[in-house]
């Protein structure tokens, strides 16, 4: 769904925050091509679910745990990998921060410009949810 909505509208982003316990996962799309996905979850292989360079955010955040912002999986110390997953599971708002918007910081105050739309998951439509997307 982001790769078709960054088509039409040049970014669509994708953010999954478990406020309680479950992990972070973004999607950053432009112009129809993903530039990252990142997912953390505390289960196996999560770097499986993360292609893409990492994002300026996620350089800028690897210095201020101590870490080398241009990290090797391969080469990282388990210290430092553990450091970096902890930090992520509870990341998601920062980076939709650090994009656009974070969905936790919107309330009654919040000033609006440009097009914001929510898109239903392929989840959704499958229960019955409207297609298409929603003007915010």
């Amino acid at each position: 769904m982001c790769t078709r909505l960054s088509a039409r509208y040049g970014k669509a982003q994708a953010y999954c925050y478990g406020a309680r316990g479950d992990g972070s996962a973004w999607l950053v799309a432009e112009r129809g091509t993903v530039l990252r996905r990142y997912c953390e979850t505390g289960e196996g292989e999560d770097e499986l679910l993360t292609p893409g360079e990492p994002l300026p955010f996620e350089r800028a955040r690897r210095p201020e745990l101590g870490l080398n912002p241009e990290w090797d999986w391969a080469q990282e110390s388990d210290e430092d990998e553990e450091d970096w997953r902890t930090t992520e599971f509870d990341l998601a708002p920062e980076p939709a921060r650090a994009l656009g918007v974070s969905p936790l910081d919107i309330g009654p105050d919040t000033r609006a410009r440009g097009t914001g739309v929510v898109a239903p998951t392929p989840y959704g439509v499958a229960r019955s949810v409207t297609t298409g997307a929603y003007r915010i």
